[in-house]
């Protein structure tokens, strides 16, 4: 048998399991069962044409799957599956001064691409992860697939989505999720909500957003949205 960790957003399809038990010769014949067995799965891992979406990481045994063989990468017993969704979130505090003074700082510092990351939370504890934006890797790679570069869109370096998995493991949220905008302003974009949705429903409903614009090199504006029943509002962040 092979153990897979299911992420919160998908939890919802499990019965709120967070690792379940599956025996396939294959990553693609364990999609296929567990898509058989939890049918709320369906459409979440996978698109109309069996592909992974682009917003989720697949990895076996801690390696990222489009390291080793794609879906035909081969299982046995024992192994540790694991779907890790490029986005997460669920807070209660917004920002400290200190995380937006380094949100800041990263979004001028990796100008013009996108920044990313993550804020997670444990009780009173929180944790600040800087991720790296793989974008233009993913975009060198299959342009068809990720059309964009690193300069108009940011895809969570899959090293650091598995990081993030570990952390949730070890009982943390992630509070925030953060993001620079290039030469645009700050604010929600359409492609921001379809990364933030899950199967057409918030993955956290009270995920907060940040996002910073950062013109001609500095930065100017900084906006948090969180969902509000029907879309991603603005809220105060200071």
């Amino acid at each position: 048998m092979v153990s897979v960790y299911i992420p919160t957003p998908f939890r919802r399809a499990t019965g709120n399991r967070g690792r379940v038990e599956v025996a396939a010769p294959d990553v693609a014949g364990l999609l296929d069962e567990l898509e058989r067995t939890w049918g709320g799965l369906k459409g979440l891992v996978r698109d109309a044409r069996g592909q992974v979406h682009p917003h989720v990481a697949l990895y076996v045994n801690g390696e990222a799957l489009d390291a080793r063989r794609g879906l035909a990468t081969p299982l046995k017993d024992g192994d540790e599956v694991s779907i890790i969704p490029a986005l997460a979130g669920g807070a209660d505090v917004v920002v400290t001064p200190e995380e937006r003074e380094a949100i800041r700082s990263q979004a001028g510092e990796e100008y013009p691409h996108e920044s990313c990351g993550v804020i997670l939370s444990r009780g009173g504890e929180r944790r600040l992860l800087r991720c790296r934006n793989a974008q233009n890797e993913l975009h060198a790679r299959d342009p068809e697939r990720y059309p964009r570069d690193a300069r108009t869109a940011y895809y969570i370096d899959p090293k650091d989505l598995l990081r993030i998995g570990d952390l949730e493991r070890e009982g943390f949220g992630v509070a925030v999720i953060y993001h620079s905008h290039i030469d645009a302003g700050a604010y929600f974009s359409e492609t921001d909500r379809r990364q933030a949705l899950v199967g057409g429903e918030p993955a956290y409903p009270s995920a907060v957003y940040v996002v910073t614009s950062v013109m001609a090199g500095a930065v100017d504006d900084m906006k948090a949205y969180r969902w509000n029943g029907q879309t991603f509002g603005e809220i105060p962040h200071e």
